[in-house]
């Protein structure tokens, strides 16, 4: 999955940005732009002073003249002084070397131009004149040729490459991921689960790449998750039928047997009887545990709760399996509770666990061994326990134990005459509770513990 960026902003955030990126760069550079024609304008000016100068040399000593120029000139920036044959007759500034590296020997020779503070003075030399006649212009630096083409062309130029960066931008944080995530959308409906989307700095565009990751992944998941079921399906309707398919074939044989007069004597035919309603009894019991199983695992059959002491029912239910302990051989011992322990559930289904975990635990608990009970309350949790002194449960087999139709090794398997779904069907009953069942091995046997919420003390349904 794509790592998000560190940073994201709102769509709306970067339109705004977008809108005052297009507003600000080329106002900027229409301000930088119209600075310099200003500057070049002022050069044209400049040069308009020294026509003017030129074209009214014969008026250089008329008072009037003198004072009309001087006012034109200087709304432009512009100062000047004339000389006749190198001495001074007028001047409109008061020290225009102040702020030039114009000395005074550079009077004399051919033009010059020097600049200095902001200021350029250039020489003009009237030719074809008797005294010679020269002037000295002040002008602002930035002389030079017009340049009013350079605001449009600068404001047009920027504006194009802030919409080249700003589409460029788009292109990357908005249209490029857009694009992936229509690409991945294809890729999905195609099956390919397998999707990277790239990041992006809007922050909308972010999450909807990440959800349409988080979706793919959890589709994947639950495509898996699907095609494992579909697996435990077939494999639970093939080990049903095989199931079923036994005893019912032995029934049959027996009866066929019967029918047939192969039991001519009447131990046979005690004999024949007796197998045939073995075999039935476990077709029953095995019928019984699919319905069971069906109804917990896909009717989704909710527990009819009611509050009990449990205690209570687990001595009742050990006191009746009492006898079958003792046609076995086995020592069947409860250890009762010292504190009444109440919780809400449903007796005929907690019932069910204790004697499908009493049943395994007698079952498999050879003749001499002994199998112990008890039950209490822990915090918040009750519980109950069986504890045989048989084998054992192989650690292969641990993980697998509450798995439907799952038997194990050969000591706990058909022939002592499970079918692989007790222990399921107590599993989904304590889920159904909100508990768990537990096992796990002790150095005796094997241990089971069933966990399940306690009812507070006065508190009733």
């Amino acid at each position: 999955m794509t790592s998000p960026p560190i940073w994201t902003l709102p769509i709306r955030r970067w339109l705004i940005l977008a809108l005052i990126s297009l507003f600000v760069i080329p106002v900027f550079g229409l301000a930088v732009a119209g600075s310099i024609v200003w500057q070049t304008g002022r050069g044209d000016d400049a040069i308009g002073a020294a026509t003017m100068l030129r074209d009214d040399a014969a008026l250089w000593n008329d008072p009037a003249w003198q004072t009309a120029i001087s006012r034109d000139l200087a709304e432009s920036g512009i100062d000047f002084i004339l000389f006749s044959n190198g001495q001074e007759i007028y001047r409109s500034v008061a020290d225009p070397l102040a702020d030039t590296n114009v000395s005074d020997n550079r009077r004399d020779g051919p033009p010059w131009a020097a600049t200095n503070g902001g200021r350029t003075v250039r020489q003009l030399v009237v030719g074809g004149t008797n005294p010679p006649l020269t002037a000295e212009i002040y002008e602002p630096t930035g002389s030079g040729p017009s340049a009013i083409w350079l605001v449009p062309l600068t404001g047009g130029a920027l504006l194009l490459l802030t919409l080249t960066g700003l589409g460029w931008i788009i292109g990357r944080m908005l249209v490029r991921p857009l694009a992936a995530t229509s690409k991945a959308a294809t890729q999905v409906a195609a099956g390919d689960l397998d999707v990277s989307l790239p990041s992006s700095r809007v922050r909308e565009v972010a999450e909807v790449n990440s959800a349409f990751e988080s979706m793919s992944v959890g589709l994947r998941e639950s495509l898996e998750q699907q095609a494992t079921l579909e697996q435990e399906r077939r494999f639970f309707i093939s080990a049903v039928v095989h199931d079923l398919r036994t005893p019912l074939f032995s029934l049959r044989g027996y009866l066929e047997g019967m029918e047939k007069g192969l039991a001519d004597t009447p131990e046979k035919q005690q004999r024949y009887i007796a197998t045939a309603q073995e075999k039935a009894t476990a077709l029953d019991r095995l019928v019984n545990d699919l319905f069971d199983y069906s109804r917990l695992e896909y009717l989704g059959r909710a527990p009819e709760k009611e509050r009990f002491d449990l205690p209570a029912i687990v001595q009742r239910l050990v006191t009746g399996s009492q006898q079958h302990a003792e046609t076995r051989g086995l020592r069947l011992i409860i250890h009762p509770g010292k504190e009444r322990c109440e919780v809400e559930a449903d007796p005929h289904l907690l019932g069910r666990v204790i004697e499908n975990l009493l049943d395994n635990a007698l079952r498999y608990t050879p003749r001499g061994g002994s199998v112990e009970v008890d039950c209490g309350l822990d915090g918040k949790t009750a519980w109950f326990r069986v504890a045989d002194s048989g084998p054992g449960i192989p650690p292969a087999d641990l993980p697998h134990l509450f798995s439907p139709l799952y038997r194990g090794e050969a000591s706990r398997n058909r022939s002592t005459g499970g079918a692989g779904l007790g222990l399921a069907i107590a599993q989904r009953i304590m889920q159904a509770h909100g508990g768990e069942l537990r096992a796990e091995n002790s150095t005796r046997g094997a241990v089971f513990t069933a966990l399940l919420p306690a009812s507070p003390p006065g508190e009733t349904l």
